[in-house]
């Protein structure tokens, strides 16, 4: 139960940090970016949610259905996996060849991992459940393990790269999403040599507190800067304009005066 306990409280924290993100009814209103990153955080919910599931289910032993929860659970992994490499490119925004290649692996290594599940249901290849309902790993995991590993090493040395090429404030955001690889990629490698501790749900969870504190509140304030400046902007303009009406008004009005007219003397 104590495995499921950093499940909980990983969700709980997820959905209050995420809230304006979550309670988003129409996706079209959001931002490409902003859609994979929504998709990214639903796919790592959909992890804790198998995670905490799977604590529960090995602490009472119930064979079955943690076999179940186990499959959906590596397939989950995958999926957040995928979405991660997704919301990295579009939202470095640089269409390169390496760029593409991140999507597609991505995609691979899903379709790979539910492959993979498959076959564990006939061949105990990723893991398998013993009678007394304890769960024990197989190669494929190790080989799941480091499939992400390098995936999550290849998005933070990506993006560290094009943060080489940015500055300000830009700078400080992609530096963010290239820690969120590396530490990642540091508690998954704990996680394979403790596969009963919740190290990967405590990555993500510590990830994308990061995410949200210096990535999207960053360029929310970014957004009220700039939106400020551009009130300050269109009030100045309102102002000249108001100015130069009023000017136009009293030229118009001075030539529109009647002039006195010089009185005429008769001759006599």
């Amino acid at each position: 139960m104590t495995y499921s306990i950093i499940g909980i409280l990983a969700a709980i924290i997820l959905f209050i940090i995420n809230r304006d993100v979550f309670w988003v009814s129409d996706n079209k209103k959001l931002a490409m970016t902003q859609r994979h990153y929504r998709r990214f955080l639903l796919g790592v919910l959909a992890y804790y949610i198998t995670d905490l599931l799977w604590g529960i289910l090995e602490t009472n032993q119930l064979a079955g259905l943690l076999f179940t929860d186990t499959a959906v659970h590596f397939v989950a992994m995958a999926a957040a996996v995928m979405l991660w490499t997704r919301y990295v490119v579009s939202y470095l925004e640089d269409k390169n060849a390496f760029g593409t290649f991140l999507r597609y692996a991505g995609w691979l290594f899903l379709i790979f991992e539910i492959v993979v599940v498959v076959i564990n249901c006939f061949r105990p290849i990723l893991f398998w459940i013993d009678a007394d309902g304890s769960y024990h790993a197989s190669s494929a995991r190790y080989v799941t393990l480091a499939i992400q590993i390098i995936l999550f090493l290849l998005t933070a040395i990506y993006t560290l790269y094009i943060t080489s090429k940015t500055e300000g404030s830009i700078k400080h955001r992609h530096m963010t999403i290239g820690l969120f690889g590396i530490a990642m990629v540091v508690l998954i490698l704990i996680q394979v040599f403790y596969p009963l501790f919740p190290f990967y749900a405590i990555g993500y969870m510590l990830g994308t507190c990061l995410l949200h504190s210096f990535v999207m509140e960053d360029e929310k304030e970014e957004y009220r800067r700039e939106l400020e400046k551009a009130l300050e902007q269109n009030r100045r303009q309102t102002i000249e304009l108001t100015e130069s009406r009023e000017a136009l008004k009293d030229a118009l009005r001075r030539r529109k005066m009647p002039t006195r007219q010089k009185p005429h003397f008769c001759q006599i």
